[in-house]
């Protein structure tokens, strides 16, 4: 949570007038004075994350539902994305690799290298985090 409490930190500076809303797990979250807000305007129970973190959210499945609540109560909101966008662009890039790969022309050693290359860039995405 602590990098969701940076990211949300970061984003408050750059534009406190929206509510940001974060997916966690299967949860859309919002924290602290974003959750504050909501909770009073629409309803959504606040929960205690820790003595300084408030957290209020609700089910991915009821997005539409959430989305256009917060519109007719005309709450500006944008959705922040849980990991940097490099990030997400490395994992992408290894995903297209594996998509590429000509299962009927790999060799046993070609198959093997790939999977250790892999191996190597997502470790490194994980050391950079």
């Amino acid at each position: 949570m602590s990098k969701l409490m940076k990211q949300y930190e970061e984003l408050k500076k750059k534009d406190s007038s929206k509510i940001y809303i974060f997916q966690s797990g299967i949860f859309y979250i919002m924290l602290n004075e974003d959750a504050k807000l909501v909770s009073q305007t629409i309803g959504l129970k606040l929960t205690n994350l820790s003595p300084t973190i408030v957290k209020c959210g609700f089910p991915t499945s009821s997005k539409e539902k959430y989305f256009l609540l917060l519109k007719n109560n005309n709450i500006a909101f944008e959705f922040a994305s849980s990991t940097p966008s490099a990030q997400n662009s490395s994992y992408i890039n290894i995903i297209k690799k594996i998509q590429n790969i000509d299962l009927n022309n790999t060799t046993c050693k070609e198959a093997f290298d790939i999977l250790y290359n892999i191996q190597q860039k997502l470790n490194n995405i994980e050391d950079k985090k």
